[in-house]
Formats: C-alpha cells, sequence, structure tokens
C-alpha cells in the first residue's frame, strides 16, 4: 500500500478513457484506464483514482482536462458581455484579413463566440503610449454598467484598448462592475500585451469558458476533497485549481500538452534529443515538435479558428483517432474522420451499440488487436461485430488505415518539413492508445531514423502530469530598441512571476528564465528567443532568424517587443520511472493478422516478459495492457535501458 502522504496520481481525461498514473516512492507506477464519462468527466475521475487507489490517500493529483477545450468546440459557453472602446464594436467579427487558404473561394470565418448585440462600448481612449485621450469619467462608467446590467450577462470581458500599456479605464471599469456579482476577466491582467484584435480574443475566451470551468473544477474538488489537485496549463506546466478556475484559457491544450512533456522526457532517455511526439487517442492524433528534450512553446494559438496568445506548446491536431469513423463523400472516395464515435457508444467492436466502422474495428478485423484479450477499462473486443460495420465501405480495412495514416502523416509534415526540419534527423515518440500501432509506417513515410514507444504509451499523457513543472509565465509589450536598459522591467517581471507561484503553493527552488519577443524594424511577427548569458539581444535575434528562416539582417535594427519571465517549480518526477507494471507475461501462439494488401503470420509477444536487451524481429505484435505496437516484416525493436522499446529504421 503506498503511503498517503506520498502517493501522487497522474490524471488525464481523454475522448474515450480518462487515464491514471499512481507514483509513490519505493513502488512501483501503477497505471489504469477507466472510460470517460462526458456527461460529467469528474466523475470518470474519480473512479480512475479510486481504481488506482482503493484502500489509500493521494497527497497530489494533477490533471488534465478538455473541458475548457469542449466548451469551445461544442459552444456550450457562458453568456457573456464584452466591453470595449467606442469605435471596436465591431473587432471580434473584423478580426484578420489574412487567409487561411488563399484561394479557397468558399473559405469562411467562425462566427465569433460573443455576438454584436452582447458587445458594450464605453467612451474613453488610451494612447499607445499610456497617457489618456479621452478620459474615462465617472457617469460614462455609470453608463456602461447599467447597458451591461440590461444584457443579463453569466460572464463579463473587458479589453479596452492600449490597456496593456495602462490599465488604469480597465481597472477602473472592472471595479464598477463588479457590483454585478458574474465572473469578470480584464484583459490587461489576464494579457498585458499589444494587437488588441488578439488580447480581445484570449479575454472573450476566458470570460466565455470561465463559468463553465469554475463548475467542473468545483465539482471534481467535491468529488476528491483530500488530495491537493492541479491543472495542466497549455505551456507545458501545471497551474492551481484557483487559477485555472479563474484564467481557464491557460488551460485549453491540457490534455495535449503533458503527453507531448513526457514524450521529450522519453525520447531524452532513449538517447535523442530532437523527436516528434505522435500521441493517436480515441477521437484525435496530436503533434508536436520536440527540440533539446522539450516542446516548442509559442504565444500564437487557436482553437475552432478563434486566436488566443497564452503560452501553449506547438501542437497540431487533427480528427484521426481510434474512434475516428470511416465513410464515404459524395464523390465516392473513402474518408475517415473527423466525425469521432468517442467514449460513447464507441467502436463497433467494442459491443456498446456502436455501428458505425472506425480505425479500431480495422485494426480488429486485421488481427492487430486480440478479442480475447481484456484491453484497458476492462473491454473484449467483438470481431464480428468489427466485420459487420466494415463490410460497408467499398475499401477493405486495410484502405481505411491507409486513408487515417495519410492525414497524420500530414500532420508530422506540418511540424517539421513544412517548417523546414529534416525528420531524418527526429526520432518518432509514439504513444496513446492506438500512436505504436501505426508509428513504424508512418515513421518510413517520413524518413524518420527511429520509432520509441515508452513502457506505458497509452497512458503517457497521465504520466506527463507527473513529469511537468509549476509553470507561470509573466508577460509586458515595451516596444523597446534592443540597446534598451529594461533591467527594471526584467526585475518586476521576475516579482510577478515568482509571487503566482508561491501563491499557488510552490515556496522553494522556484528557477526563473528570461525570453523576449523580438523582430527587425518594419516586421511585423516576432521570434521568440530564450535570452541566457551575456549574449546581446541583437545577437540573439540573428542567431534565431538565421535558425529560423536560413538567414540573418544585421544592417536592421533589433526591436525588443514583449519581455517574458518564467518561473518553474519542481515536478514530481524528474524522469520517467522504469520497472512499469505489465501484468504477468502470457505466452500466445501466433496468428495471421494484415498489413497493407498482405497476410503475414506474426509473433505475439507480451511486453510483460521483455527486458532491456531484448530484440523482436516482425512481423510481429507487442500486446500490453494499455496498446499494442506493430512491426513489420523486417522490422527489429529492442529494450532500451529505460524499458522503452525502439525501431531502428535506418
Amino acid at each position: 500500500m503506498p503511503d498517503e502522504v506520498e502517493a501522487c496520481a497522474g490524471v488525464d481525461v481523454g475522448g474515450t478513457f480518462t487515464d491514471v498514473v499512481l507514483h509513490a516512492p519505493g513502488h512501483r507506477p501503477k497505471a489504469v484506464k477507466v472510460p470517460t464519462t462526458p456527461s460529467d468527466p469528474a466523475e470518470g475521475v474519480q473512479r480512475g483514482v479510486a481504481e488506482s487507489l482503493p484502500d489509500g490517500a493521494l497527497r497530489l493529483l494533477p490533471h488534465g482536462s478538455t473541458t475548457a477545450t469542449n466548451a469551445v468546440l461544442e459552444r456550450k459557453i457562458a453568456r457573456t458581455a464584452f466591453v470595449t472602446t467606442a469605435g471596436f464594436t465591431d473587432v471580434l467579427q473584423i478580426a484578420r484579413q489574412n487567409r487561411p487558404a488563399l484561394y479557397d473561394l468558399s473559405v469562411t470565418k467562425p462566427e465569433p463566440l460573443i455576438p454584436r448585440e452582447l458587445v458594450v462600448t464605453v467612451e474613453e481612449r488610451m494612447g499607445p503610449d499610456g497617457e489618456p485621450i479621452i478620459a474615462l469619467t465617472d457617469d460614462e462608467i455609470e453608463r456602461a454598467v447599467d447597458a451591461v446590467r440590461r444584457l443579463e450577462p453569466e460572464a463579463i470581458a473587458v479589453s479596452l484598448l492600449f490597456s496593456y500599456a495602462c490599465d488604469d479605464h480597465e481597472r477602473r471599469l472592472c471595479t464598477a462592475l463588479g457590483e454585478l456579482g458574474v465572473p469578470i476577466t480584464r484583459s490587461s491582467a489576464l494579457l498585458p500585451e499589444f494587437r488588441e484584435f488578439e488580447r480581445a480574443s484570449t479575454c472573450v475566451l476566458n470570460a466565455a469558458i470561465e463559468p463553465v470551468m469554475h463548475r467542473y473544477l468545483s465539482n471534481l474538488e467535491t468529488r476528491l476533497p483530500d488530495p491537493t489537485i492541479t491543472v495542466m496549463t497549455s505551456s507545458g506546466g501545471t497551474a492551481g485549481v484557483a487559477f485555472a478556475a479563474t484564467a481557464p484559457v491557460h488551460t485549453l491544450l491540457s490534455g495535449p500538452a503533458a503527453g507531448v512533456v513526457a514524450a521529450g522526457a522519453v525520447a531524452r532517455s532513449a538517447g535523442f534529443d530532437d523527436a516528434i511526439a505522435f500521441d493517436m487517442g480515441g477521437t484525435s492524433t496530436d503533434v508536436c515538435l520536440i527540440r533539446d528534450g522539450h516542446p516548442e512553446v509559442s504565444t500564437s494559438s487557436e482553437i475552432a479558428g478563434l486566436p488566443f496568445r497564452t503560452p501553449a506548446v506547438g501542437i497540431h491536431t487533427v480528427g484521426a483517432g481510434g474512434g475516428s469513423i470511416a465513410w464515404v463523400d459524395t464523390g465516392g472516395a473513402l474518408r475517415v474522420g473527423p466525425r469521432s464515435a468517442g467514449a460513447d457508444p464507441g467502436p463497433a467492436c467494442y459491443g456498446a451499440g456502436g455501428q458505425e466502422p472506425t480505425v479500431t474495428d480495422a485494426h480488429c478485423a486485421l488481427g492487430h488487436l486480440d478479442p480475447a484479450r481484456e484491453l484497458g477499462g476492462g473491454l473484449r473486443l467483438d470481431a464480428d461485430a468489427a466485420d459487420r460495420a466494415l463490410s460497408g465501405l467499398p475499401e477493405s480495412a486495410g484502405g481505411v488505415l491507409a486513408v487515417v495514416r495519410a492525414t497524420m502523416a500530414r500532420a508530422l509534415r506540418r511540424v517539421s518539413t513544412e517548417r523546414g526540419v529534416d525528420p531524418s534527423g527526429l526520432a518518432l515518440v509514439a504513444y496513446g492508445g492506438a500512436g505504436p500501432l501505426h508509428a513504424t509506417a508512418l515513421a518510413r513515410e517520413l524518413g524518420c531514423p527511429a520509432v520509441v514507444v515508452p513502457p506505458a504509451p497509452g497512458v503517457l499523457s497521465a504520466l506527463g502530469l507527473l513529469l511537468a513543472p509549476p509553470r507561470f509565465e509573466a508577460s509586458r509589450t515595451v516596444l523597446s530598441s534592443a540597446g534598451d536598459d529594461l533591467s527594471e522591467l526584467w526585475d518586476e517581471l521576475a516579482d510577478e512571476a515568482r509571487r503566482e507561484l508561491e501563491k499557488q503553493g510552490v515556496a522553494t527552488n522556484i528557477e526563473l528564465s528570461k525570453v523576449a519577443d523580438m523582430r527587425y524594424a518594419g516586421q511585423s511577427h516576432e521570434l521568440r528567443v530564450d535570452v541566457t548569458g551575456e549574449t546581446g539581444t541583437a545577437e540573439l535575434l540573428h542567431t534565431a532568424h538565421r535558425e529560423a528562416y536560413g538567414y540573418e539582417m544585421r544592417d536592421e535594427p533589433v526591436e525588443v517587443v514583449t519581455l517574458r519571465v518564467v518561473a518553474r517549480g519542481e515536478p514530481v518526477l524528474a524522469a520517467p520511472p522504469g520497472n512499469w507494471d505489465q501484468g504477468s507475461p502470457e505466452t500466445k501462439p501466433d496468428r495471421e493478422i494484415g498489413i497493407g494488401d498482405r497476410t503475414v503470420r506474426a509473433h505475439v509477444v507480451p511486453r510483460a516478459g521483455l527486458h532491456p536487451g531484448d530484440e523482436i524481429t516482425g512481423p510481429a505484435l507487442v500486446e500490453q495492457p494499455d496498446t499494442t505496437t506493430l512491426l513489420d516484416d523486417g522490422e527489429v525493436a529492442f529494450v532500451d535501458d529505460a524499458e522503452n522499446l525502439v525501431v531502428r529504421l535506418t
């Protein structure tokens, strides 16, 4: 029984399963999968924790949540009023004029979260230097409060022009709006940075999902009152419940962020500093570029076409998962996804009422998944149901896999070759319940030299929650020249970042690092550059620009646009653990499976029976409770010292 003082559990709420990884010093790590409960995700979390530690108590429960993400995607948000400067009523509708596809004549922009009739404007104007051009009067504040009251909002977003330069008007307005008794998001507190549309969009997203996230976290704390609960943020770090409840926009990429943190640690443990994280779950596939063992972080992301500028790992997501439904379009072509069978009813082979063919059904029909074996969550597969579901398609099960792999290959190229990064220098870290079934085929198509499958790939995102440090990033737009003395601002941001982590309960071993968004004069977008050592800021931009674009412009003036200080605490785990409980090895006979258009006889190898130094030659299926790894004919996998399954392809 793990000691109740030391036990910690990382919990990842996915579209199909809720995964739990239990860690306690002196005990083997334990993984548990239970079906996600879409109507009340907290119920699935509670059930997973109870199964992982039925008679004990937890000290800490970091968890990844899709609550904020789903609220935006499904538009199940609070009725939100948006207050902005007079003349900027349509800032959310006008947005940016760039087109996502230049020659697509049918492209349509997503509708703003807040309709025009819920926008209230105030007569005020702050200048870019922080000096008021039109003062905000008490009478105007009273008029604005009355106008917002008549809208009967459930939340309020306030984003005034140039409030990042001086927040006096926003502060006074929000103080007055406080009498309405609903949550208020102030843009200058949430995102004190320039670009009014992106700041307004981020502010509105936060306000619209704050009541939703607050209800979810309150429910979770009621169900699990004992452990300290933290929430994974999009940036690859954790935050306290109070922060996540009031700034939920930071959690929009909560679930996949944990996975890429763990993928970076796994890649390093296998000897690869650079890699691509490849997470194929039940409803989607997430990919992310990893450099020097860490996922890249950006401050320019979007969800459902809506931009937000909080720090986020550079994840690209496509609607291709184990539950993705295969269908035929009007032209007779086979398509897979983005619609998914989800957790309820799930793929046809789950035997829970699903009738439509999915990727998991294709694997079941091809023999990749053993119907006699109990999968995560206590599931047993119905191969006959899978065959019936697939029978209505014009293509075989192998065709379904070919189509979904084409979608995933495009996603992998998006974060590698399309960014000028050669995949021949990147390992593919495969995880998620379905990732290892597709990994070697995708790695060969991209030209990756190796595939790394961690010891517990089906719960790697849950493990990532134990590997992720507490993290907060303080920022401020400065729009200065590279030679200006910014030491006072750096110190202010450092104090702010440290205070926020301390407020969240991180009292010791806080590490601070500096980042600056920089550009050459005349450019309209910046590069995020780590500020380290004694190297001048201009030289840092020259180096970063050369690495990103292949050239530098030393004769151009360098501008420092935004300063950032990142504060990090210590994670629960410093490195991926070993000695996983894979169950008892069970000898199984070889079986015939389909790979492409071929039928081959594959070895069935229990991962529980593998040890460092062991090798497996394909065709083979390496089975474990949370996933299955597929090796094609002639592919050789070996178990390294960290218990990773490594397939060298070159």
